[in-house]
């Protein structure tokens, strides 16, 4: 249900004021502009990657910083080369099948960034808004407050400088719960892109406002008899330890074939990691899983720090902590989401195990997000793809970065669409073609459809038009009121 008047605060409303404002006077701006902007903003970011990035770890704890910086240049120069010449801009005719196509922007987003990687995902976030002609305000995870304030100040003033509407980027400089679910109610904001925790994204669906959110990862990665071991130890080691296994698409669970387990986890140890043994396994099970509850202290955080923590010796230069597990169920927590470089290592007699193991674990958690194979052989690769409940598999590549669009061709990402079974309304990899709509007018199938090429709409000043539009947050609360009204009235005549 929409925000009642007096939930909303005296920030709330200047933000979402200043808004609404902006977004009514983007949509009159032409492809041109919109590129300049959207240029800008990327080479600023482009050119504070490396600050922000150091400040990101610092101020979370999370991660490493190094990592950071790559995930930042990703989605600013490489959120150009892998958008930026698109156009949500103009409008587009269908000769065809005689239909005109014209774009409409979503209006006001309100777009909640995670701790994890607050940076690359605030840039995401605000690069595919500005694209589609969209103001963003926003909402910073408490962890990492004072970082997103400095990114959304310098793309803020980035875009105004490169002729955006004032108030086309804002942030909440002090996010708290009962801000947070007041701008999700509020009528003044189109579109809510929630990424953070399962209560975050329940949140955004439950408020009444159009949303797209994502659930939790839970990647499995399954190596089969046929897989290229040396690359596959290769990818896994590298994605788990890139910025310290924070991505949601990170490997979770490795499960192995029986016949090429050993020399996997020889190859995996040769590579950083520590194979537990059974007692050092239990140690690091009752560390992270205290009482069965996710211990958040070691989200991003080093392998070699956690094991001391567990009260396990490891050698220096450790990346990876490899926990066997027998069994895939729910009550071992090592089967769930981890957030660290702790990877649980399952051996299974032969693929159709190793895939029917795969599927167990992502019904307990991850449903819809993403998994990840290593095999040569396409079969296994298809009924993989087939049987898992996952929108997105990478295939020998590393998952982290691979099902985000990073080495694959899967649209480059921040935000990872889990689907109906996940819970979400969206599957794919969040975009910016998911931040517009297009409006369809469609001529008769006989007749003659003109051509539209050379025309463009006429952008007259819309400040004197008279009355309000079903944009005007007052008529809607009234027309939601009326319409609640009715069905009453109908409910009250059908029990009558």
């Amino acid at each position: 249900m929409r925000t009642p008047e007096f939930d909303r605060s005296p920030e709330l409303d200047t933000v979402l004021d200043r808004a609404q404002v902006a977004a009514t006077a983007f949509e009159a701006y032409d492809r041109s502009q919109v590129d300049r902007i959207v240029r800008a903003v990327a080479n600023v970011a482009l050119q504070n990657a490396r600050q922000l990035a150091e400040k990101a770890a610092d101020e979370t704890g999370f991660g490493v910083a190094e990592d950071k910086v790559a995930k930042n240049e990703a989605v600013s120069s490489g959120f150009v080369r892998e958008y930026g010449d698109l156009d949500f801009v103009s409008h587009r005719a269908d000769n065809e099948k005689k239909l005109l196509l014209s774009p409409k922007p979503a209006g006001v987003i309100f777009a909640v960034t995670p701790s994890t990687s607050p940076v690359a995902n605030l840039y995401f976030k605000v690069l595919s808004s500005l694209l589609t002609r969209n103001a963003v305000v926003i909402s910073p995870h408490p962890a990492a407050v004072q970082t997103s304030l400095e990114a959304a100040q310098l793309l803020s003033r980035a875009a105004t400088e490169a002729g955006a509407p004032e108030g086309a980027i804002q942030i909440l400089n002090k996010p708290s719960v009962p801000l947070i679910e007041a701008a999700m109610g509020d009528a003044r904001v189109n579109l809510i892109l929630a990424t953070g925790g399962s209560a975050v994204v329940r949140a955004a669906y439950r408020s009444g406002t159009p949303a797209i959110g994502v659930g939790p990862g839970n990647a499995a990665v399954v190596v089969d008899e046929t897989a290229d071991l040396e690359r596959a130890a290769d990818q896994i080691s590298a994605s788990k330890a890139f910025d310290n296994s924070v991505l949601c698409t990170a490997e979770s669970v490795l499960i192995m074939v029986e016949s090429i387990a050993s020399r996997m986890n020889e190859l995996l140890v040769r590579r950083g990691a520590h194979l537990c043994r059974p007692d050092e396994t239990r140690r690091l099970r009752n560390y992270m899983y205290p009482k069965g509850k996710f211990n958040t202290e070691v989200v991003g955080r080093p392998a070699r720090e956690i094991a001391k923590k567990a009260g396990i010796t490891v050698a220096e230069g450790t990346q990876l902590l490899l926990a066997p597990i027998d069994s895939i169920r729910d009550d071992e927590p090592l089967t769930h989401e981890k957030l660290s470089p702790v990877l649980a290592v399952m051996t299974v007699s032969n693929f159709d195990q190793a895939l029917a193991a795969a599927a167990s674990l992502v019904d307990i958690v991850g449903v819809g997000h993403s998994a990840v194979i290593h095999s040569e052989d396409p079969q296994h690769v298809l009924d993989y793809s087939h049987r898992l409940p996952v929108h997105r598999v990478a295939v020998n590549i590393g998952g982290s970065l691979g099902n985000a669009g990073i080495g694959t061709g899967l649209p480059l990402t921040m935000s990872i669409g889990t689907g109906f079974a996940g819970g979400s309304s969206l599957g794919e990899n969040l975009a910016p073609e998911h931040l517009v709509q297009w409006k369809r007018a469609a001529y008769p199938v006989g007749a003659v459809f003109p051509q539209f090429a050379s025309l463009q709409p006429t952008r007259g000043d819309r400040s004197g038009v008279s009355g309000v539009g079903l944009g005007d947050g007052a008529v809607r609360e009234e027309l939601r009121r009326l319409i609640v009204e009715e069905l009453r009235g109908l409910i009250g005549q059908n029990h009558g």
